[in-house]
This record gives C-alpha cells, structure tokens and sequence, in this order.
C-alpha cells in the first residue's frame, strides 16, 4: 500500500510519456529519498506522464513504444549492469548512436555519473551533472520533443548548466546544486514495500563541512547545505500525522546548527506517542547523552558510527577528524545511555596504511571491549569494514590500491584476532571492491564491455573473464594492473571537465598528499 504526501494533479494532458528507472528491485526504490524526489518532481509537472519502473517490476502501464523519455539515478558503479538488463528487457537500444528519432532520450544522474560519467556516457543521450533544479529545465525542453528533431532537442539541452550532452562535448560542466535555504527534502511516498517500511525519511542537511580525502558525499556537495529548522519541525509533524518511524539523514546529521533542538522536539512527541526513530550514522565527536537517550527512548536499540582507520596517524592522513578518545567515550556514552550495541565501521587498504596500522584497529576494539566489561552490562560490539575504493573528484582520487593479496592477509588479522575477544565482524567482498575500484576511475568508455559482462551472466567471473579477454586483444589494459591502477603521474584526468566547485582545495590537499610518501 502507498500512501502520496503531496497533492497530485489530476485530469493532466501531457505531452510525453517518461518512465523514472531504479536499476534495482521496488523495496530499495521505495526507500531511496532522491529517487522519491524526482518523482514528485516529474509528477507534479503538468505536461508529462511519469511511471515509476524498477528491476522486478513484471508489467508496465505505458507500452515501451509509446514512451519518450527514460531516466535513471546511478547511486553504485554496479547499478549500470541492472541499468543494461533493463533497457534490454524492454528493446530499448543501449547505446544513443543505436536510437533513432521514435526512440527514447535516455537520461541519468546521480554520484556516480556527477563523478565520472567517461565509463558509462555511451548509454546517455544527457547527463544530470547536478540535483533537482538541473531536470526542471531540461523537462521544459523535453516536453516540446515531438516539436523537434532528436538532435535538436540535445543540442538545446546542451545549452543548460549542469547538464551533459556526450554528442555535444563542452569543456568545462559545473555542478549545479539545489539551493535548501527554504525547504526540506522528506520521504514523499510511504510504502508498506519499502526496505525501510513505511519510514518518514527527513534530509537534516547535505554534505559535509570535514571533508575526508576519501569521501565523495563531501565533495559533491558544496557548500554543505542545511535545511531550516522550522521546515524541519513541520516535516517531522506531518510525517507523525501519517506513521510513527522517523529517519534523519545526512553525512553530517549532529551537525545541524539546531540538532538539539530538533532533538528535543522529537523526544517531547514521544511522551504522547510511540515513536521509532533512526539516525543514518553518528559522528563520534558529536554523539552526546541527550541524542543516546533519545535514541533509546524512540526505541532506536543500535547505532552506527565510522572511525575509518584505526590509528591516529592515518586517521589525520585521510582527514578523519576524530580521537581515540572520543571514539571511547561515545562508546561509554551509548552503553551508559541504554543502547544495547554499536555498529563501527572502518575501511581496509587506505592509502599508506601498514599492517601496523590494522593491529592498531584490533586493539583499539580490545580497548572498548575492556570499558564495556566494566559495567557489566550487555552490549554487542560489530566492526564491518569495506576496502579503501579510490574515487574521482576526491583527493584520492590518483592513489593506487593496495593490491589483493595484502588486503586478505589483513582482513584474515582481523577475523582471527576480532574473534578472539568477542567482537563481530563483517568482512568485505575483496573483488566486488576492486570491479568498483576500476569503474570509478576508468577515463574511457566501457559500453562495449559492460554490455558483454551482462550478456554473459552479469556477475564477477564474466567481468573478469573478459576484462581479460579485451586486454588480450589490447583493447583494455591487464586486470591486474587496472585493480591496483596508479594515477599519480596523471596531472589531469580526463573527468576534470567536471567542476565541482572544490577543484583548486582538492589540488591543494593533493599537493599536501604528495609532499610525502604515498602508495
């Protein structure tokens, strides 16, 4: 069952006909807050028709040939192989030198295509390179597609800021950002099939002023935006009218200049009312008492919190602004304030990290092991770690990866020695990583390739089965290479077309990285 927190518009005569993709099943669609948004976006424009398809849906309202636009949001590299088995499953053509003029204009956006979107742009007719604001301009242009040639009407959209025609190059393309100064993104349709059933999801704020040198979230999103406190407050009170599970969202969520006060107006609505509220993760420098004991009495019984790194040293190196003093106190903090255990989470394989290093992370677990005994008091500590993934637009973005087989001889340290003293761990999929680490880097197109790796199964041995067979044929480099890929000698990658509007600090930070030794 759905329920629409909008108005929508009835008896419309639109123009055109746009399916909005999620290249994954309905219950993921059903929770992402961004895909929710654009939805509403297209829904309320009075001259399209907008349905919302996803990788398990069995039947569409609109036949295929009857529709004119297509959009999807690329929040994972891997997302682009679901994206294919989609397009395939409706005849339409993959590439937008294969479509004719009847054919769908194929549009995407999201993290990964504001990144780096060399890898994928021959599936594109245009790219979002930006948020909402960006599509509002590009649909009064679309709606009029039938008025126009196919060419035409990209050759228009390539005038727009923020927007990318692979068929019509500019040299530079910035980033264009919604401006929040006087609304707040929320959960727009409750679902029943959502992964996070029938949760209110509000957007606290967008980005993050810390800016680690790995974090893509951080420096997409600039200037870090947050929402006004009042609109909050009247987000929060018509979510509760319609379900008792609220979610805050955002990188940097505690930071919020009123999030004590928000807070608090959540813990007075839950002396009246049950209230289950989750928070996406803690910083540990900002985890007070008061947010614990809100937390526990909104029946929040985990949190999550990210150190990154377990030493000092490379904490400071990946500008992970965080002590280890305060990763013991929030973990007091937690405990004493009734929560029953914290999710910590780390990364494996950052650059210049020894094996040092992760002995350190083992015994920092055995520290916070030692202060939970203290109080007697049950309470489970898990540590899940994935392996460092370079990404473009960071100031990691030219680092070479730690290769294979030092990243399993340290996590096999970790799920020995983590066992020994009680602490759960999730280790990562090593080779899932490293098919990420080469998309989110690579500086040509991969179409060709990635629609092979879909029609032979889509899954890790086909892409690395014939990653090996194009480099034989000295159409790819060697997968081995390619996995570790050092960029450090390339002054500028060829994604630097995209302006993000960080790029002179992130070549500072590169400068202060290569004044000294890096892998």
């Amino acid at each position: 069952m759905e329920k629409f927190l909008y108005q929508r518009l009835n008896n419309k005569e639109p123009k055109i006909n746009v399916w909005w993709m999620y290249p994954a099943i309905e219950s993921f669609a059903m929770a992402s807050l961004g895909y929710l948004t654009i939805f509403k976006l297209l829904d309320l424009n009075k001259d399209l028709y907008v349905e919302r398809v996803y990788s398990d849906t069995q039947t569409t309202q609109i036949p295929p040939q009857n529709i004119d636009c297509i959009g999807l949001s690329i929040s994972f590299e891997i997302d682009i192989l679901n994206m294919i088995k989609m397009l395939k499953k409706y005849s339409i053509p993959l590439k937008s030198s294969q479509r004719k003029e009847n054919d769908p204009i194929i549009f995407g956006g999201g993290p990964v295509l504001m990144s780096n979107p060399l890898p994928y742009e021959e599936f594109f007719d245009f790219i979002s390179i930006g948020e909402k604001c960006c599509l509002n301009k590009a649909f009064e242009i679309l709606k009029n597609k039938h008025s126009f040639s196919r060419d035409e009407i990209l050759a228009q959209l390539s005038e727009l800021e923020g927007i990318y025609v692979p068929k019509f190059k500019k040299d530079t393309v910035k980033i264009i950002r919604d401006n929040l100064n006087d609304e707040v993104v929320y959960t727009e349709i409750l679902s029943d099939k959502s992964f996070f059933k029938d949760t209110f999801v509000i957007e606290l704020e967008r980005g993050c002023p810390k800016m680690c040198n790995f974090c893509l979230a951080s420096w997409l999103n600039l200037p870090t935006r947050f929402a006004p406190y009042e609109k909050i407050i009247e987000a929060i009170d018509l979510g509760l009218k319609h379900t008792n599970k609220l979610a805050l969202l955002g990188a940097y969520v505690a930071g919020h200049p009123r999030f004590e006060d928000i807070i608090n107006y959540i813990a007075q609505k839950c002396e009246t009312k049950k209230i289950e509220l989750s928070i996406s993760s803690l910083r540990a420098d900002l985890a007070d008492e008061n947010l614990i004991k809100t937390l526990v009495k909104c029946n929040q019984k985990t949190a999550t919190i990210a150190l990154e790194a377990g030493s000092q040293r490379l904490r400071d190196y990946i500008k992970k602004d965080l002590t280890e003093a305060q990763i013991l106190k929030t973990v007091e903090t937690a405990q004493l304030g009734g929560l029953k255990g914290l999710k910590i989470y780390a990364m494996v394989g950052l650059p210049t990290e020894e094996d040092e290093d992760i002995e350190i992370l083992v015994e920092l677990m055995k520290k916070i092991k030692a202060q939970i005994k203290k109080t007697k008091q049950a309470f489970e500590i898990t540590l899940s770690t994935s392996t460092f993934i370079p990404k473009a637009q960071t100031p990691f973005e030219k680092v070479e990866r730690t290769d294979k087989k030092t990243l399993e001889k340290r996590i096999n340290y970790l799920k020995k020695n983590l066992a020994k003293i009680g602490v759960n761990y999730r280790a990562p999929s090593i080779e899932w990583d490293i098919i990420q680490s080469i998309l989110s880097r690579y500086e040509d197109s991969l179409a060709d390739f990635l629609i092979e790796v879909v029609e032979n199964g889509g899954n890790l041995g086909a892409f690395k089965q014939l990653w090996r067979k194009y480099s034989k044929i000295q159409v790819l480099p060697s997968y081995e290479n390619s996995t570790q890929m050092p960029l450090k000698n390339i002054k500028a990658p060829k994604w630097n077309f995209i302006d993000t509007g960080a790029n002179n600090l992130k070549k500072m930070r590169l400068g202060e990285l290569y004044s000294g030794p890096i892998h």
